[in-house]
């Protein structure tokens, strides 16, 4: 899965494949989340965060102040956390489960990337604090979206997978 990232990061990044956001053109919707999150539901949480760190590691080939790679891989390890706080306390029995956990991996990489927007920012970039903060707002959107398609094609991904490759279901 994580030469499938790196791959499909290059694919994207050289192909202009990257959505652009309306409203923060500087930041651009991609599939990257869907296939670390695939990789987590079908292999464990181990095999999510390494996707994952290969993701970083591809875009930080690009962007040689890592911080680009740094902020996606933190963008989708903090959603991969949210799923997985709700997936751990339990098996998703029904659609219930599952709705729970997607909205629990929304919630904590909105919260996570606002902070490390705020934090990290200013640090790597010639934004002032008070500009990051006027961002905020659509960083959050922005977050919400990408969280969105992310996990809710991870999950569409893997249940086609496992219709058709049940035996990788008790790894999931």
């Amino acid at each position: 899965m994580g030469s499938m990232v790196a791959v499909l990061d290059w694919i994207f990044k050289i192909g202009g494949l990257k959505i652009p956001f309306p409203l923060l053109p500087m930041l651009r919707f991609d599939a990257l989340g869907v296939l670390m999150l695939l990789s987590y539901f079908l292999f464990g949480f181990l095999s999510g965060t390494i996707t994952g760190l290969v993701a970083w590691i591809s875009i930080s080939l690009r962007d040689p102040t890592g911080f680009s790679g740094f902020m996606k891989f933190l963008a989708e390890f903090s959603t991969i956390i949210g799923v997985y706080l709700v997936l751990r306390a339990r098996r998703p029995a029904s659609g219930w489960w599952k709705t729970l956990s997607m909205v629990s991996g929304v919630l904590v990489r909105v919260i996570i990337m606002a902070a490390a927007n705020y934090l990290f920012f200013p640090v790597f970039t010639t934004a002032r604090v008070e500009i990051v903060l006027s961002w905020l707002p659509a960083i959050c959107i922005f977050n919400g979206i990408q969280g969105v398609v992310s996990v809710f094609g991870g999950f569409l991904l893997y249940e086609a997978i496992i219709l058709r490759l049940p035996s990788l279901k008790a790894n999931g």
